[in-house]
């Protein structure tokens, strides 16, 4: 099997690894069990990006929606305040061993070291707009999940992930040979993005 990242399909990476793919998941559930934002500061800055995504998401190619919103969001998050991980954006990864070959350009991904990154463990995938879409998602972001998987020191540690479609956000956990993913949040609800904005933080605490 040698394929990359962006023609892989989530149904054949399951058959090849011999995974599960479960409703619940306990490592999901512990990245989904979070506290919404309070401070005010942090709640106005989230009010304008939902304001500029109901006016903006249908119209927005994947770079508008990666730079006009996904980015400001994640400049909020923050994840410049911990030397154990950085933010990586259009870096290379692969996989290769005697009976498959894995290698693309993930979007966005956190992962250790400050230069060249180290045990990845939280992937951004796919800045799809609403119509359009051309591959699969979920095969794309399963696949850097599972390279990630294999680059990494601790096998058994759990890499988490999401895949952004216009206005949806779903999630992502691997953990050993089961994953899962959770139902779409929808950004252009404020009180979903408040959610997304909180999920993204709880990675922060799960390093």
């Amino acid at each position: 099997m040698k394929k990359t990242f962006e023609n892989c399909l989530w149904e054949e990476l399951t058959k090849k690894f011999e995974l599960e793919k479960l409703k619940n998941f306990q490592p999901l559930i512990d990245l989904l069990t979070i506290d919404l934002p309070t401070q005010p500061i942090i709640s106005d800055d989230l009010l304008q990006l939902n304001s500029l995504l109901v006016d903006n998401f249908m119209d927005w190619n994947e770079d508008e929606l990666k730079m006009q919103f996904i980015s400001p969001l994640l400049y909020i998050v923050n994840y410049h305040d911990n030397p154990k991980y950085h933010p990586f954006s259009q870096r290379t990864l692969k996989m290769q061993t005697s009976e498959v070959e894995l290698s693309g350009v993930v979007d966005w991904m956190l992962a250790s070291g400050r230069q060249v990154p180290t045990n990845p463990f939280f992937f951004l995938h796919e800045y799809k707009k609403e119509k359009g879409t051309d591959n699969d998602p979920v095969g794309q972001l399963l696949a850097s999940m599972l390279t990630a998987q294999y680059l990494n020191e601790d096998k058994e540690k759990t890499i988490y992930g999401a895949y952004i479609i216009g206005k949806d956000w779903y999630f992502m956990a691997l953990a050993g040979k089961q994953y899962a993913i959770s139902f779409p949040y929808n950004a252009m609800e404020m009180n979903k993005l408040e959610f997304i904005y909180a999920i993204l933080k709880r990675v922060k605490e799960l390093v």
